[in-house]
């Protein structure tokens, strides 16, 4: 696989894997017709907007939890909207949700690292609205699916937060980009370039682009890269066993590095399903309990 085609024109594959998926949320958004405030812009670049519900006022309280969620679409495409059905169902109950867009790489001068900052800002600009809506926010969780679970990954471990954050939960996130996306020595020198910006947000000389520092730079994009003692927080993850994208071996490897630091998760393997995790409904039904399980346990009582 070119490295280009790895995060840029080939991570298109993996928009295709989850349309099905937003299917079901759009008919469920389309059916619920629930107040939100959307649109809500928390930068100055075309896709920094983000949609918030809050809860019915008769359920609000002076601190509330946040549960962010973060959207797929290779880092290439995807919208907020997909996430709306998710964003209805915990608010109803009682937790402040949102669901924001991002700048992807298909604009000029973004890479993961401006991907991760982006989210930063969105949720203290939450946070901000949220208080003058009469709400405080006190900690947060953060989900995501596909991309949007590989940033909320690295936003969990790789970065700092501008929340308490209790817990993530992540859907067919891409926990290792050497993985995903493996050395091809067919690669051009712009393929290479491009491919390193994204991941760093640095400009490199392609000579300087082997295959041994590409290797490390994929890592530096790569959650699993981050997990220590101290980045560890309590996570729910889902994998479909017969992912042709997201292969088992990117659950295996954030398994392994929980296991030896002995830190709370919840992994669920959709034994039948592939990316879009939609032919196991008794898996989906064992996350949506094990995520309304860590939000009383993480979270306590609202």
């Amino acid at each position: 696989m070119k490295k280009r085609g790895c995060i840029k024109s080939g991570c298109a594959i993996i928009l295709l894997g989850i349309i099905a998926a937003v299917v079901v949320g759009a008919i469920v958004s389309y059916i619920d017709k629930t107040q939100r405030i959307s649109d809500l812009a928390y930068g100055s670049r075309p896709h920094n907007t983000y949609d918030l519900f809050l809860p019915d006022n008769d359920v609000k309280q002076d601190s509330l939890p946040l549960i962010l969620f973060i959207h797929g679409g290779s880092w290439l495409g995807g919208e907020k909207d997909w996430h709306h059905g998710d964003c209805k169902e915990w608010r109803k109950k009682g937790y402040v949700t949102a669901t924001m867009n991002y700048s992807l790489l298909n604009e000029k001068n973004v890479s993961i690292p401006a991907m991760l900052e982006e989210i930063d800002s969105c949720i203290r600009h939450i946070v901000q609205y949220a208080q003058r809506e009469g709400i405080k926010i006190n900690q947060m969780a953060i989900a995501g699916t596909s991309a949007g679970g590989h940033l909320a990954m690295m936003y969990a471990y790789a970065h700092t937060h501008a929340l308490p954050l209790k817990f993530a939960a992540i859907k067919v996130g891409p926990a290792d980009l050497r993985i995903l996306f493996p050395y091809n020595k067919k690669s051009t020198a712009t393929d290479k370039q491009s491919y390193a910006y994204s991941c760093t947000g640095k400009r490199f000389d392609a000579k300087m682009l082997t295959e041994e520092r590409l290797d490390s730079i994929s890592l530096t994009a790569s959650p699993v890269h981050y997990i220590n003692e101290t980045t560890a927080v309590p996570v729910i993850w889902a994998y479909g066993e017969k992912d042709w994208l997201v292969f088992p071996a990117h659950y295996k490897a954030l398994k392994a590095c929980y296991d030896s630091l002995r830190k709370p998760y919840s992994l669920i393997v959709y034994p039948n399903s592939d990316h879009a995790l939609w032919s196991d409904p008794d898996c989906q039904a064992r996350y949506d309990s094990t995520m309304n399980a860590y939000c009383k346990k993480y979270f306590g009582d609202i």
